[in-house]
């Protein structure tokens, strides 16, 4: 029967999926929050996508916010997409940090393929994204049209030739030049608390994005908020660096950059959403980073089962890196992960896993941050009070310390 499928040109299932919200939770959302962020995640994970074939998760983008009242929609010339809450009534916040836009920021792609064409007789995919060359030698492959939903194709990477060009071989269906190519892995699985899929980085991020705006509308929060979706980061950060370029971002905007991280001993899975000081290239805003920090102990005051992490994430960079780059405050959040481009443990490709409470925890301290920001939270100030207080406390103590000292140099 299989091989009759085959010779028909029918392809086989792709791996069946599972999603269901665990029992156990931090109490940071309520039900029908937790449910709305299991449905809008699902959709994420499930649209395929790859460098330079971002169409599913930006149409998804562009169907949710499209003409929608108090959203407006922004697309730049390189296809990056920003949706604007614009925020209800008047804002009488004072401070400068409240009249600036807080915009979160995710890219919409993922380390995959686009068919070249063949050559010598064999079809040709080049990869982009960062995975070993090695790792890909035998992956199953699905291939789709981009904009399209159906499957057209699958194959298995036979080699990687310089320049990650992959020759295909046990190829199914009718591959084209143009399409696109994802891990042949299942949208998602939740067991227990983890939740594994083919796409966690960045699709994650988006989602979470999403859920914090539909939380803002839902409440008619009164600042403006921003989601960023970007294209092309897997590359080089292509589509950032468009954007910034063209000065496609609102003015007075602060950034907190979003992604999964490769886990760490000081950020790990289960352990809540990661405040992210830096990358493998750099370190972020550190006012921004106090603003995170707050938040996450302001929500951890309220929800005692609530876990966050701070760390410098290492094990790649982020968007963060371009924006401060460019003359852009930018943060960062992000959720330790697991498998991190689909690399496994056995050295093969496998799902990217993440702790789904610390997903429900993100969206929760994203919340928290664009609530700060609306009732004029000053988190340097703050810090920068707690501060002067030592100073005043000991100010004596320094004052008659450092005469004594000063005298024996004086003598």
């Amino acid at each position: 029967m299989a091989l009759k499928r085959r010779l028909a040109g029918a392809l086989e299932s792709a791996p069946p999926s599972r999603f269901a919200l665990p029992r156990r939770h931090a109490g940071v959302l309520d039900e029908a929050g937790r449910e709305r962020a299991l449905a809008i995640a699902q959709a994420f994970v499930s649209a395929p996508t790859a460098p330079y074939a971002e169409d599913a998760p930006f149409e998804l983008v562009l169907g949710l916010y499209a003409g929608r009242e108090g959203f407006d929609v922004l697309v730049d010339e390189h296809a990056n997409l920003i949706v604007v809450w614009a925020g209800k009534g008047a804002s009488r916040a004072k401070s400068r940090s409240a009249r600036r836009t807080l915009a979160f920021s995710a890219h919409l792609d993922h380390p995959g393929f686009l068919v070249e064409g063949r050559r010598g007789g064999r079809w040709i995919a080049r990869f982009h994204g960062g995975v070993p060359a090695a790792r890909l030698v035998g992956a199953r492959v699905r291939f789709r049209r981009p904009g399209r939903a159906d499957a057209l194709a699958t194959a298995v990477v036979d080699a990687v030739q310089p320049g990650m060009m992959c020759t295909l071989r046990d190829v199914h269906g009718k591959l084209a030049k143009g399409c696109f190519g994802v891990f042949d892995l299942a949208d998602g699985v939740v067991a227990g608390t983890r939740l594994s899929a083919r796409v966690c980085d960045d699709l994650l991020g988006a989602a979470a994005i999403v859920c914090v705006l539909e939380m803002l509308a839902e409440s008619g929060h009164p600042g403006r908020v921003a989601g960023v979706f970007t294209r092309a980061e897997e590359t080089g950060f292509v589509g950032c660096i468009g954007l910034l370029q063209a000065r496609g971002l609102l003015s007075e905007t602060d950034v907190v950059g979003l992604e999964c991280s490769p886990r760490r001993a000081t950020a790990r899975l289960g352990r809540g959403p990661v405040v992210r000081v830096g990358d493998k290239r750099s370190v972020f805003d550190p006012s921004i980073s106090l603003e995170l920090a707050a938040a996450a102990e302001s929500l951890a005051s309220r929800a005692p089962a609530f876990r966050w992490q701070r760390a410098l994430m290492d094990g790649g960079s982020c968007e963060s890196t371009a924006y401060n780059l460019w003359g852009v405050r930018a943060g960062a959040a992000c959720l330790a992960l697991g498998n991190y481009h689909n690399c496994d443990e056995r050295g093969g490709i496998g799902p990217e896993r993440v702790d789904w409470n610390d997903f429900e925890g993100l969206v929760a301290l994203l919340h928290e941050l664009a609530q700060a920001r609306a009732k004029d939270s000053d988190a340097a100030g703050a810090l920068r009070e707690r501060l002067q207080a030592g100073f005043e406390r000991d100010a004596d103590l320094l004052a008659r310390s450092a005469t004594r000292i000063l005298d024996r140099l004086e003598g």
